[in-house]
Order: structure tokens, then sequence, then C-alpha cells
């Protein structure tokens, strides 16, 4: 059986993956949550767009993927562009960081439940989460996507309870909205 990691690279060799460099809109209108020399978390980074622009903010962007030819692209691009990013593979369902050494993490297009208390413990406090991805919505005009890899409603706002909420689309409504995410702030202790 082919592993995530396989798949991807697969995916980024046979090109059926195209590398857009322009950010999501959500990141570019939250731009101002980020200040020069934050430690970002891209999760899942892909070919590192986010990582890329981050940096291009000031941001110490930190990019992890599972898949090495997503990896080489990201280090590539930032090459090409003259930016520093900090890239690495990881397996993402068993890597662990440390408490409290970003400022931000987030997270486009992927959801690994697993992984959310791992980055809430990563996030200082004060720290800023963006995530969004797929909600179930998106099975109905892609049937053949893995349900488990998609949100119900409400369940963002639930992942990150323990949170300052600063924008959540989290309701799945209407059914033309793919996407659920959160925009939220770690509580100071």
């Amino acid at each position: 059986m082919e592993s995530d990691a396989e798949r991807w690279d697969r995916k980024y060799l046979n090109k059926q993956h195209v590398i857009d460099l322009k950010p999501d809109p959500l990141l570019i209108r939250y731009a101002g949550l980020f200040n020069p020399n934050d430690i970002v978390i891209d999760l899942a980074c892909g070919g590192g767009r986010h990582a890329i622009y981050l940096s291009s903010l000031g941001c110490i962007s930190v990019a992890i993927d599972c898949s090495r030819r997503a990896i080489d692209r990201c280090k590539k691009v930032a090459g090409e562009t003259g930016l520093p990013i900090h890239a690495f593979i990881a397996d993402l369902d068993c890597y662990r960081f440390a408490p409290q050494c970003a400022d931000a993490v987030i997270c486009f297009n992927y959801l690994n439940r697993k992984l959310i208390d791992n980055v809430c413990t990563a996030l200082k406090p004060g720290g800023i989460v963006i995530f969004k991805t797929f909600n179930e919505n998106f099975t109905i005009t892609n049937p053949n996507f893995n349900s488990d890899y998609t949100l119900a409603p409400g369940e963002l706002t639930g992942m990150f309870s323990g949170f300052e909420t600063i924008e959540v689309d989290d309701s799945c409504a209407p059914e033309t909205n793919s996407k659920s995410f959160i925009v939220a702030r770690k509580l100071q202790v």
C-alpha cells in the first residue's frame, strides 16, 4: 500500500499537483497578525507558497511536509526568491513540536486530527492559528475524496475551544461552501 508521502511525491513528480505561489486570501487578510521575526510553522506546506509569503513579511518560516518532492520545490522557490525558509520532511502522523516553540501555526488544505493537540502545545501564549481546509460539502463535488479528511459543522470551533476566536466560518452552510476556517489566538496563561 502506498504511503501518503509516496502518493504526494508521485503527484509532484507527475506534475498532477500545480504549485501556485499566490497565498490564500485568508492569510493575506490576516497578515497584520504576524510580526517580523515571528516563528511561523506552515504544516503540510506543499510547494511552500504560504511559508514564502510569510518570509517576505520578515517571519521565520518553518515549512513542513511529508513529501520530499514538495520540500525540494519549496527550497528551490525560496532559493530563487532569495527568501530564507526552514523546510524539512516530517511524518505529520507522529511528529511532535517542542512546547511553545512557535508564534503562529498555519495549515491550509490538510486535516490530521491527531495533530491538533500538538499544534496547541506548540503555540506560545498569544500565538495565532490559521486553519483552513475542506469540509463535508467538498465531497458533493468530489465524491471520490475520502470524507475522513473533511470537517463537520462546528468541528474547528471545538478543536480550538480554548482559544480567542478572531474569525471563523465553520458552519458548512451553504452547500456551496466547501472549506471551513478559523483564525484564533491562544489565550495568555
